[in-house]
């Protein structure tokens, strides 16, 4: 193998890596962002909103 394929092959595997890397850290984020918001719904309000807002119904 000569050394510019040698260099390519590893430039794509570390190009790779990276990209690995950041869809990672997104999803992470995403996952953060989706608890937050799910822990403030819930924390405050609690299952007497769903019960409220169904559609049909008056709230008691």
């Amino acid at each position: 193998m000569n050394s510019t394929y040698t260099a390519q092959l590893m430039h794509e595997e570390r190009a790779g890596r990276l990209q690995a890397e950041a869809d990672a850290d997104r999803l992470a984020r995403i996952a953060r962002r989706a608890a937050k918001s799910s822990a403030r719904r819930s924390g405050s309000s609690g299952p007497s909103w769903v019960v409220r807002h169904l559609p049909g119904r008056h709230a008691a």
